[in-house]
């Protein structure tokens, strides 16, 4: 059933023959990914003949990749992993809807529920409501909180999307980035946008702090966004929000800790991501409760 799919891909599928599979793309998804065990618990759960498979593949052949799956009848679909959500994106614009194509970036592609199993794919992005789930109660009871958002990559720009579509006039919102020559977009809708060598100035100021970059994550374990000694900075009540779920502890996170300061990681937003994009992807009669209940 893969034969020609491993051709394509840098590690090796050995499922057995399925009705269906569903797939996360990525550099290493094999390595580390928690989607596939998410998935794979509601599949046998739903007594599907169906899997979720790790795909690592080179970027000079993702589209090689997304053709092949998009021929495929087998293939239901899946999750975009970095760093090629926005290459995904750019592969499939055409098909998604205003909100999408402004964020720029897709977590999740499936076959349009009308479509036939040939058709085009469409995509989605989780990220930002599935992030903002662990938060929702601060941002909802709260008012006037300081939000600095690390990062304007795919996460950051989906974050940044749910933020202002529900809490614009609740809150400020400050948008810190390598480059502010990618953030011109966010400048657009009205929103402030600095270089990160500008956090010295407003971190003091900041009651939430969300870092959505990759700069932590298990393949990147040695750096931190936000040193040490700049976070000592930071005002006593802040809360530290590191989307990155692997490892749970990143730096960022210790050295928050260390500090005494309140720290949120990315399993939540992982978990709750998870199920979105499991609900978009599968035919299922599942609530998102249920589904959330499952991987739990």
């Amino acid at each position: 059933m893969f034969r020609h799919l491993n051709k394509i891909i840098e590690n090796q599928i050995k499922e057995p023959n399925l009705d269906f599979y569903s797939v996360i793309v990525g550099t290493k998804p094999s390595v580390g990914a928690r989607s596939p065990k998410l998935w794979n618990k509601v599949y046998k759960f739903e007594e599907k003949k169906v899997r979720m498979i790790p795909l690592d593949v080179d970027e000079g052949k993702i589209e090689l990749l997304f053709n092949y799956l998009k021929q495929d009848k087998h293939c239901l679909g899946g999750a975009v992993a970095v760093p090629y959500k926005e290459t995904v994106f750019n592969l499939i614009k055409d098909n998604v809807e205003v909100e999408i194509k402004a964020i720029g970036a897709v977590n999740c592609f499936y076959r349009p529920p009308s479509g036939s199993l040939i058709d085009d794919f469409t995509g989605t992005n989780t990220d930002g409501e599935a992030a903002l789930e662990p938060i929702k109660r601060q941002l909802t009871e709260s008012q006037n909180l300081n939000i600095g958002l690390l990062g304007f990559g795919g996460a950051g720009k989906a974050i940044l999307a749910f933020l202002l579509k529900n809490y614009k006039k609740s809150h400020s919102i400050k948008v810190f980035n390598r480059s502010t020559n990618h953030t011109n977009n966010a400048r657009k809708i009205g929103v402030e946008t600095y270089s990160l060598n500008d956090l010295d100035c407003y971190l003091p100021d900041l009651d939430l702090m969300i870092n959505s970059t990759s700069v932590g994550h298990i393949e990147n374990t040695q750096k931190t966004i936000v040193s040490a000694q700049l976070l000592a900075k930071a005002k006593k009540t802040i809360v530290v929000y590191d989307i990155i779920y692997n490892p749970i502890k990143t730096p960022l996170i210790k050295n928050s800790e260390d500090l005494g300061l309140k720290t949120i990681n990315g399993l939540s937003m992982n978990l709750f991501q998870a199920v979105l994009a499991y609900r978009y992807t599968n035919p299922t009669s599942l609530s998102l409760e249920e589904i959330y209940k499952t991987m739990n």
